[in-house]
């Protein structure tokens, strides 16, 4: 199977779980900037990004997955999450036309989503106010649609590296909340993701063990 497994881990904020993958070829690859970072099942590679907040470090793998694999598809997954299917990667592709991701579980709207991010401390000092004011100004509808970013599978086409790369801007230019400027990207390229069935906590294929640091 010519598909890779893509995951960042900067500043120790998760620790990288080990899988047993049953899908043969499947490249899994994690990116950090521990250069001691070793863990069953992944091929880790050291990338440091010195002076980059490493909530924003870890977008690039995120985003163009691409640029660590040679894979024609890939799923992404925080490593927040453990997988406890070892078809996980086959099952995700499945649903990928070009991309395919859980919808968000309590929201639809970008709109609703900076409300809810302001008063997080993961988000301090973080410019969500003024990025959600040049959405608006984008003319970006309320109730659009919001999905999940935790999990993304995708066939890495022309248009989805466009979409990755511009997506990586919107992160380095604003606020490193991905799932606020995730969908004024796919509206403006004329996207819209597939659903993968499920959320974060009802699903076959992954199972949440955040650390402390969530």
């Amino acid at each position: 199977m010519n598909a890779a497994l893509v995951t960042a881990v900067y500043d120790s904020y998760d620790s990288l779980k080990p899988f047993a993958l049953q899908d043969v070829g499947v490249d899994a690859v994690c990116v950090t900037d521990d250069p001691d970072l070793a863990c069953e099942g992944w091929r880790v590679v050291y990338e440091p990004r010195l002076g980059v907040h490493p909530n924003r470090a870890a977008k690039a793998p995120k985003m163009c997955p691409w640029r660590y694999t040679t894979a024609d598809c890939s799923v992404w997954v925080d490593a927040s999450f453990r997988i406890s299917s070892p078809t996980f990667v086959r099952d995700a592709l499945g649903f990928a036309d070009p991309i395919a991701q859980f919808v968000h579980w309590d929201r639809d709207c970008i709109y609703e989503e900076v409300l809810a991010s302001v008063p997080l401390v993961k988000y301090l000092g973080e410019p969500l106010e003024q990025q959600i004011r040049d959405y608006q100004s984008r003319g970006h509808p309320t109730h659009w649609g919001l999905w999940a970013t935790g999990l993304i599978a995708r066939r890495h086409t022309g248009p989805m590296m466009m979409f990755g790369q511009s997506w990586l801007s919107e992160c380095e230019h604003w606020s490193y909340q991905d799932q606020v400027s995730q969908p004024v990207v796919f509206r403006e390229m004329g996207l819209r993701p597939e659903t993968i069935p499920g959320t974060y906590s009802q699903n076959p294929w992954i199972v949440y063990e955040g650390s402390g640091r969530h």
